[in-house]
């Protein structure tokens, strides 16, 4: 798939379904940012005898309204390990959000690894339902901070200087009612617009 296709081809894998709504202007307000740079691995590079499948979270049970909030909140609250999130594919209407086995007033904080296995640009994009942060590498690369309806965030160029496992950290929430996480992405060469698949993800083994 060419570079830079990966508006187009989302747009086409909602069109005709319940949540074209949501999404009608995809493809027609996106707008590419510069290139975020100077994203670190981890070093030193976690061993594979380290690494467990997935992402760690730790859930809140707690009605919130933006990122910000969650901060606050995580400052008097320790969080409860939940199940490792094998990879970001959640767009669940009502039902349980991630791993969390609730479907509402919940938030997350996601940690592990993300694996970039060549150096060169990575064309993402984030499907959320509320609000949500990530970082990769000690950089910020996506924020939609406060509750909002399904959408995507605008795509996001990562140019990855070194191949390797790469630091992640997801903020999340959902308030109520729906819930979406998904994280696509377009690496370099003939690989087609898809999930962030499983084996992209790990977390340090307890």
């Amino acid at each position: 798939m060419k570079r830079n296709s990966i508006c187009y081809f989302l747009k086409q894998a909602v069109m005709g379904t319940a949540f074209v709504g949501a999404f009608g202007v995809l493809g027609a307000n996106m707008a590419l940012a510069n290139p975020i740079t100077g994203m670190e691995p981890a070093n030193p590079q976690p061993s594979a005898d380290s690494l467990k499948p997935g992402l760690a979270v730790k859930y809140y049970g707690v009605k919130l309204n933006s990122i910000r909030q969650f901060e606050e909140w995580m400052e008097y609250e320790k969080g409860k390990d939940g199940p490792p999130i094998p990879m970001l594919n959640y767009q669940v209407g009502q039902g349980d959000v991630l791993t969390s086995g609730t479907n509402d007033m919940v938030g997350a904080d996601i940690t592990g690894f993300i694996n970039f296995e060549t150096s060169g640009s990575y064309t993402m994009m984030v499907h959320s339902n509320d609000g949500v942060r990530i970082t990769i590498g000690g950089q910020l690369i996506h924020e939609d901070p406060n509750v909002h309806a399904d959408r995507f965030s605008d795509e996001i160029t990562l140019e990855i200087s070194k191949p390797g496992w790469y630091p992640v950290r997801i903020l999340y929430f959902e308030k109520k009612n729906t819930a979406t996480l998904e994280l696509y992405w377009d690496p370099p060469g003939p690989q087609d617009v898809d999930y962030v698949p499983e084996t992209a993800f790990a977390h340090i083994g307890k």
